[in-house]
């Protein structure tokens, strides 16, 4: 599946009305908020377990630097590794305390939910390099929907 074929799935199936994307640069961990994930910042790369390709997050350096002044800082890169959860679960965490809400463990699918509510809007967290999808749930959908 071609690159934009997933994206524009990716994006016709999520239900977010927004994103919050995290990053590192220079030790310090930032959030910046976004209508939509920029395609610059997306890659393919080969899934693990027979999924197929995933779509990833992976911003380059000069991204990450260019961001820097529009994001938020967090703290160190610390509070990734805060608790026995993954880095990615670990941001989430922070992000949603950062909002004043209480973060717990889930496993709702993008389509079906965002990972935090914003006055009333459902929001994606992603870290970078995390993985957004890939074609074996893609195609799931596209015969589901």
């Amino acid at each position: 599946m071609a690159k934009v074929t997933m994206e524009n799935l990716y994006r016709q199936y999520s239900v977010a009305n927004w994103y919050i994307l995290g990053f590192i640069v220079k030790g310090m961990l930032y959030m910046v908020n976004m209508a939509e994930i920029p395609s610059e910042y997306l890659k393919l790369e080969k899934a693990s377990r027979n999924q197929g390709i995933n779509l990833r997050l992976r911003m380059s350096a000069e991204q990450r630097k260019n961001l820097v002044a529009q994001a938020i800082c967090l703290g160190t890169i610390d509070l990734l590794t805060a608790t026995a959860y993954n880095k990615g679960e670990n941001f989430e965490k922070a992000v949603t305390e950062y909002y004043g809400q209480t973060w717990k463990k889930d496993t709702v699918p993008f389509y079906i939910d965002g990972d935090i509510n914003i006055n009333g809007e459902k929001v994606q967290i992603k870290l970078d390099s995390a993985t957004l999808t890939n074609t074996k749930q893609l195609e799931k959908l596209s015969r589901e929907f």
